[in-house]
């Protein structure tokens, strides 16, 4: 589906009044997962008891509460009750070779009988696992490892303005960067702000400059009016898909345009390549779009998911900021970690592209979420919604209630926005009773393992939810 229809459907749901599940059907969803996870529900208590919230997982299901795994294979997971899940989260989108996939294990015990994840030396799994990087995304001339996106993303902002000498840094509203405390601002909501950002002193802020999605009007201002001061913007940061991985897409020439603002006026840009690296293609959503950006961030699946998986790869004049070769007459940006760079996280960098490599593992993953995609259309026509479908190769977004697309700057907004929200959190209850996990209620994604019949099981339970919406 292309930008412009995308952007007019979300606008149709937008400027509707919605309805979601009724209260009474949600208390008897409640009461059947329950009924289906009589061991899980001690163990979740026992959890709330050691964990605040009762999970360490952000994004896994907590509606009644979150049940407890026991075992994962491919497509599929079980809890300590036996109840089979199809699981469309994928580890937050991590995992596209399939949960424990037999061949990337067995390679990574392989190199565990040898060194240990503690080593705090160089190992050769390091230049093979760079160099694998580097083969696709030739913009990576030099890469360093961290311990998660969060801290790749800390490193990259760090590394532009020991590099630029300047010190804004620009993103846009929704994108989600890490949990650090310069970039923890107007995430997952455009025009939010702090409102997700307790105890982060307000002077954190004060060189982050947030601006709309997909502005390039405000982007062009921002740049030109810091340029003429002394501080200046050391870089602009995107997720190339737009805000949480093109749920607010952007126009498919503005990463193009952002590069060219940032060559005019001399800001590094920044690639959040968390999600995109390694599912929109091998060589990235840079490779996607054909933009070159300066520093390239990579997290969760740069390893399929296995610890510790972070890193910052890209120009080589731009990444010797890092190096620990101590020169009193340069600056330096300081950025260490323990096992940053262990054997377990760079060999399984280098198995799991060069797995991707001899599957075809995106191409598969994608033709999955097609399939999906159209699907999920069909059954949206046949019950005469509104609600549509969408999606970047292995990464699927499905618009139901939209909350994302209120605009909370108007105060009168954010009851209605948080409602909407509820409905989608709603919908993805529903799912999960009838045995499909999913990101919250409106996105997955899909693995190379991801079959025909795994998502006919998706229609079935969001044909089950759409059954309980009443029409509007």
């Amino acid at each position: 589906m292309e930008y412009e229809e995308i952007k007019k459907r979300i606008a149709i749901i937008r400027d509707q009044e919605v309805k979601g599940i009724p209260d009474e059907m949600m208390i008897k969803i409640r009461k059947k997962i329950e009924e289906k996870t009589p061991n899980s529900k001690p163990l979740a208590e026992v959890m709330k008891s050691l964990v605040p919230g009762g999970t360490q997982h952000q994004m896994c299901l907590k509606d009644p509460y979150a049940v407890t795994i026991k075992r994962t294979l491919g497509t599929r997971m079980w809890d300590v009750d036996d109840n089979e899940y199809i699981d469309y989260l994928m580890s937050a989108g991590a995992c596209i070779l399939g949960h424990n996939y037999p061949p990337f294990r067995e390679k990574l015990i392989e190199v565990l009988q040898d060194l240990s994840p503690d080593l705090y030396w160089n190992c050769e799994w390091e230049i093979k696992a760079i160099k694998l990087v580097q083969k696709h995304m030739p913009s990576v001339e030099r890469m360093v490892y961290f311990q998660s996106g969060t801290e790749a993303n800390m490193a990259a902002i760090r590394i532009a303005r020991v590099f630029t000498g300047k010190e804004k840094i620009i993103k846009f509203g929704g994108s989600y960067h890490g949990w650090s405390d310069q970039l923890n601002y107007d995430i997952h909501i455009p025009f939010s702000g702090a409102m997700e950002a307790d105890g982060i002193p307000k002077g954190c802020y004060k060189d982050t400059i947030s601006l709309p999605p997909n502005d390039l009007n405000a982007l062009e201002e921002n740049l030109k009016k810091w340029s003429e001061k002394r501080k200046g913007v050391a870089a602009v940061i995107v997720e190339p898909l737009g805000a949480e991985s093109g749920a607010i897409p952007v126009p498919p020439d503005f990463n193009k345009k952002v590069r060219e603002l940032c060559d005019q006026y001399g800001a590094l840009l920044i690639f959040d390549e968390v999600v995109t690296g390694f599912r929109l293609d091998l060589g990235g959503a840079q490779k996607y779009f054909g933009v070159k950006p300066d520093l390239t961030i990579f997290g969760k699946l740069l390893t399929q998911g296995y610890p510790s998986s972070g890193a910052v790869g890209g120009r080589a004049d731009i990444m010797n900021a890092t190096t620990s070769d101590i020169d009193v007459s340069s600056k330096h940006a300081s950025a260490s970690g323990t096992i940053r760079g262990n054997p377990l996280t760079v060999a399984a960098t280098y198995w799991g592209i060069k797995i991707m490599e001899e599957t075809g593992t995106i191409e598969k993953a994608a033709t999955a979420a097609d399939d999906l995609v159209k699907k999920l259309n069909d059954l949206f026509e046949q019950h005469e919604r509104p609600y549509f479908a969408y999606n970047y190769k292995s990464i699927v977004h499905y618009e139901t209630f939209s909350p994302l697309a209120i605009d909370i700057r108007d105060m009168n907004n954010i009851p209605k926005a948080v409602y909407r929200k509820k409905c989608v959190d709603d919908l993805a209850t529903v799912m999960f009773s009838e045995g499909v996990i999913t990101k919250y209620g409106n996105r997955a994604f899909t693995c190379m393992q991801h079959a025909p019949e795994d998502n006919d099981k998706f229609i079935e339970a969001m044909d089950v939810a759409l059954k309980m919406i009443p029409k509007y």
